[in-house]
């Protein structure tokens, strides 16, 4: 799926569940549930034990068309590759990282970064 219908999935979805649990098995639990409650879009959180392995076993069972999973608390270029290698849709970040974006432009992966302050805030817009 190219970046922007990802993006188009995301927005008329309307909403994306942010799974935080204490384990793996937790947060595929609650991910299921928010399937069958109708969520269209997941994100899981890197503070999840073995998130990417949650990651991988949900892209591996739900279709593009049924699940966007996406990754988050994603710190690093390091762990948005582990991610999207994994099957993550998109990346969100709660603070800039140049590296990660840039890393994300690459795989034409969606990048959603967050920025406490105005000087971050114009540097995501110069990103």
């Amino acid at each position: 799926m190219h970046k922007w219908e990802v993006l188009s999935k995301i927005t008329k979805a309307g909403l994306v569940a942010v799974v935080r649990a204490a384990s793996a098995e937790d947060a595929e639990r609650i991910a299921g549930a928010c399937m069958e409650g109708g969520v269209a879009a997941i994100e899981i959180t890197f503070t999840v034990p073995g998130a990417h392995e949650v990651i991988s076993g949900l892209a591996k069972r739900f279709s593009n068309d049924r699940l966007l999973i996406g990754a988050g608390t994603v710190l690093d270029e390091e762990t948005a590759r582990i991610a999207i290698l994994a099957g993550a849709q998109f990346i969100v970040s709660p603070s800039l990282s140049a590296r990660t974006a840039q890393l994300c432009r690459r795989y034409q992966v969606p990048y959603m970064r967050g920025a406490g302050t105005a000087a971050e805030v114009l540097q995501a817009l110069e990103e």
